[in-house]
């Protein structure tokens, strides 16, 4: 009697632990904010990327949107874009103001559509029930709203949405004045998402397309004749580091370009050394530059398994940095920060 006792005891601890957190479930399957874009004639993966998501790394942009990376795209079709960095750009018009512009994206009937896809409500007389937790979206990041008897889609936009917070993020963004004649007309503004959530690139993993939606933009200066990588946002200065830059002179390319891959222990394909390998001369981290005819795989920053040659000409023509500068460069630029190299 004793021994079924145990049993039934284990057998039930056994589905307790197999069952789902409902709690988590809930929070997988949170949905983000979507637009949809019909496809113009001379439109690629790439420019899309670019566009909406502010990287060149269209293959991953392909994959958080279900796309195929190397699918044709026909002019006329539409492709619904989750959740991306940029919501529309848009050309200011004469007689616009930050306010019109602001309340052209973000009104109450296009706030309370945030609202439904950000919960995955599908029907908006009968998605609300009592008790329900919400999660509302909003410029500064998420709020909670218990649902209360009485409460509609529309008075819950009512209550949390405020135009000014949006047309500050505008601004922001921008970085212009919110003042009368701040903006002129033929001026393009992009209009940034701010119900930025995180992006989900396989089962237990997550990932973002960039790695904030900031609020002022990155750019990167390399000087490789003091071999020195200066961070700035904002335009402002953030941080310097020491750099190495390639032995003879010519080898590192000058000019602008940008950053278009972000790769955790890469792999060294010249001599087949994996990436974590102590021998890898990469380091820890690689930061891909759209060198032409490179696709981000030739030249870029990364670490180095010979800290001794920081500050000194030394690399084929890389950037190399010690590993812990590379690492808070990987984590704090996103894919499409512009990285301006001259000697």
């Amino acid at each position: 009697m004793q021994s079924k006792w145990v049993l039934s005891i284990a057998a039930l601890l056994v589905l307790l632990l197999s069952c789902p957190n409902p709690l988590s479930a809930k929070e997988d399957n949170k949905s983000s904010i979507s637009i949809t874009y019909s496809i113009k004639s001379g439109d690629t993966l790439y420019s899309i990327a670019k566009k909406y998501y502010l990287t060149g790394d269209y293959e991953r942009v392909a994959r958080l949107n279900g796309w195929v990376p190397k699918a044709s795209l026909k002019a006329g079709a539409v492709l619904k874009l989750k959740n991306p960095l940029i919501l529309d750009h848009y050309t200011v018009n004469a007689g616009d103001t930050l306010f019109a512009i602001t309340n052209r994206y973000f009104n109450r009937s296009q706030y309370k559509n945030a609202l439904m896809e950000y919960n995955g409500i599908s029907d908006p007389n009968t998605g609300l029930k009592i008790g329900m937790a919400l999660i509302v979206p909003i410029p500064s990041g998420e709020q909670r709203h218990v649902v209360h008897a009485g409460d509609t889609l529309y008075s819950l936009s009512a209550k949390y949405f405020k135009s000014i917070d949006y047309q500050q993020a505008i601004a922001r963004y921008n970085e212009i004045q919110e003042t009368p004649g701040a903006i002129k007309a033929g001026q393009v503004l992009r209009i940034p998402n701010p119900f930025y959530v995180v992006l989900e690139d396989s089962p237990g993993k997550e990932v973002t397309i960039a790695s904030a939606l900031p609020s002022k933009p990155f750019s990167i200066e390399i000087d490789i004749t003091k071999n020195k990588l200066y961070v700035r946002s904002g335009g402002k200065l953030a941080k310097s580091f020491d750099i190495a830059s390639g032995k003879r002179k010519g080898q590192t390319p000058t000019g602008s370009f940008e950053i278009i891959t972000k790769i955790k222990n890469p792999w060294y394909t010249a001599k087949d050394i994996p990436g974590g390998d102590p021998k890898n001369p990469l380091g820890s981290r690689w930061l891909g530059l759209n060198v032409p005819n490179t696709q981000g795989r030739t030249y870029g920053i990364h670490g180095t398994n010979a800290p001794a040659s920081i500050g000194t000409n030394a690399s084929a023509g890389c950037i190399r940095m010690l590993n812990k500068d590379v690492e808070w460069l990987y984590n704090t630029v996103p894919t499409g920060t512009i990285v301006k190299i001259h000697a």
